[in-house]
């Protein structure tokens, strides 16, 4: 019996989309008023899962993370927190990825919403 560890595509996209997620999450939690060292700790987490399953970060959130990292090292605070904003704000205009067919389905009848059933 041979055991595989290779994902297939839809997995492996779905992972670096979670990955991405997290880095959000991670970005919001440093946002919060925990310790500048476990916010820094939290970032690196999600930078290195990122990093681990090629998940696609835009250049600008990668270096908006990693200097506010940097400013959290120092205990710049505000400027970590301005930092943080930006890769939000980035993070949150990325499109969504729709991973199966979504059209909505009306409640109550299986039938799937077309223009001509508007």
């Amino acid at each position: 019996m041979i055991v595989t560890t290779e994902l297939d595509e839809t997995s492996l996209r779905q992972l670096r989309v979670n990955a991405v997620e997290k880095l959000d999450n991670a970005v919001c939690t440093a946002l919060t008023d925990i310790e500048a060292e476990r916010a820094r700790e939290i970032l690196n987490e999600a930078l290195d899962g990122c990093a681990a399953i090629d998940a696609e970060v835009q250049p600008h959130v990668l270096a908006s993370v990693q200097a506010a990292g940097e400013h959290l090292g120092h205990g710049e605070r505000m400027e970590a927190r301005t930092l943080l904003t930006v890769a939000h704000r980035l993070l949150a205009r990325l499109p969504a990825v729709i991973m199966r067919d979504s059209s909505p389905v009306i409640a109550g009848n299986r039938q799937r919403w077309t223009s001509s059933t508007k």
